[in-house]
Parts: structure tokens; sequence; C-alpha cells
């Protein structure tokens, strides 16, 4: 995604995001990746922000040059019919045995709507060819962005919970190595099933298919008795340029 930035004043700044083929509501690395710039430049620094986005207002915290996004109010949205598991599985050539019964194949929203499939295996994880075509015409049929894959770290060896892959060809993203929003989705997801706990510190390891390995950060928060998630991380200045009119 590319990012364009507006500040609206000291505290506030509107964001809008922009993938090769279409503008998207938010991206959660791409608001981590613009405000670790704004912090490295000196245009900001540690506090609390506003975040304002084409479909909501949230709040972003910055400590220490670490920057925490907190996501879109998370929903755990329909289970897919057997029928579409087995398209998405031969989609990614998988086995439906690769999955992991413990948790069902279903569309969560974070900010986005992507469909989270979980395999059992980190092989399996990295062993999946997908097919873009038949990736692009189910993300349309669903409406969703993409697909999440996930797989636990289970027994955790290190500190990672899951390792994950994100796929979203309709907008033109073949895979994508940081995915701020379905890793926020994934935690709610995961809190929903017993296996993550209120302030845990979670990290989720992706890009590892592509080659391009980065860290996710999470955590679940308690506002008003309902729990809210935040996703964070650090950027890296690659390239600097500057747009001349002439």
């Amino acid at each position: 995604e590319t990012a364009f930035i507006t500040r609206l004043n000291d505290r506030s700044f509107a964001i809008r995001y922009f993938t090769p083929a279409a503008e998207v509501p938010l991206c959660g690395h791409a608001t981590i990746a613009s405000f670790s710039y704004l912090y490295q430049k000196g245009v900001i620094g540690d506090g609390v922000y506003e975040l304002v986005t084409t479909e909501a207002q949230l709040t972003v915290e910055v400590s220490e040059g670490i920057i925490w996004m907190e996501m879109d109010a998370p929903e755990l949205q329909q289970k897919l019919e057997p029928k579409m598991v087995q398209r998405i599985c031969d989609a990614y050539e998988l086995d439906v045995t690769a999955l992991d019964e413990t948790m069902e194949v279903r569309i969560v929203k974070s900010g986005l709507r992507d469909i989270h499939v979980c395999v059992k295996s980190r092989d399996d994880l990295l062993q999946a060819v997908q097919h873009e075509e038949e990736i692009s015409r189910i993300s349309e049929e669903l409406d969703v962005v993409g697909v999440h894959m996930s797989c636990l770290n289970l027994p955790k060896t290190e500190q990672i919970t899951a390792y994950c892959s994100n796929y979203a060809p309709l907008y033109d993203i073949p895979e994508e190595c940081a995915t701020g929003t379905s890793n926020g989705g994934l935690t709610y997801y995961l809190y929903q099933k017993g296996m993550i706990q209120v302030n845990q510190m979670n990290c989720f390891l992706q890009g590892e298919h592509m080659h391009r390995p980065s860290k996710v950060y999470t955590k679940v928060r308690m506002a008003d008795g309902k729990p809210t998630i935040w996703v964070g991380g650090c950027g890296v200045i690659c390239r600097e340029g500057i747009h001349l009119n002439i």
C-alpha cells in the first residue's frame, strides 16, 4: 500500500491508503510505517495521537519509537461452508486434512474483512501455492480483502504466537509480508477461543513464505467491558525523495 498523510493539527493526522488496484479503508502496517516515519523525522514525539481514516477515528500511541495502533471494533463473522473451504484449499494446493480443526475457516473483521485459514504445521504454511485467479474470485464473491493463513506455534518453542502468510490478489497484492489488520483479526479470533489473554503481548511472524520475514505485535485491552485490539511495531526508512512540479 501507499499511504497519503495529511496533518490536521498537532495531535491528529488523516491517512488514505491505496493498493496498486484500489483505495482501501485501512492498512495496519502502512499506519505503523507512517507514524514511525513522522517520529523519526521529529514531526511527532512520544504520546497519544488521533488517526482519521475514511471510515473511522482511531487512537495511535507512540512510546520510545514503538507505534501502537488501536484497530476498529473487531467482529467474528461467518464460518465458511465445506464447499467453500474445499475451494480455498484447492486454490492453495492444500489437502483439507492440513487444516487445524480447532480453528474453523471463517471471516474475521478488524478494520478489513479477511478469510482466516489456520493450518496444522509450518510446513503446510510454507508449501502453500496460491492460484491467484481463484482466490480473487472467492474474495470478490465473499466481499473480503483476501486470505490470512496462519499456523499456531504450539507448543511454544520461541516467542512467536503464530506464523502467518497473507494474500490479497484481488487488490493486486499476491502476497504481503506484514499485515496489521489481519493479525489484529487473528488476535481477536484467538482471544475468543481462549488462546490469548488480556494485556498479553503477542508476536506474529509473517512473510517467511516470500523470504521477507517481519514481526507484528498485538495485544488485547479492555475498554468499557469490551475487548479492543492493538497492533504495534516500528519502521525503517528505506528511501526518501522529493516530488517536484516542473
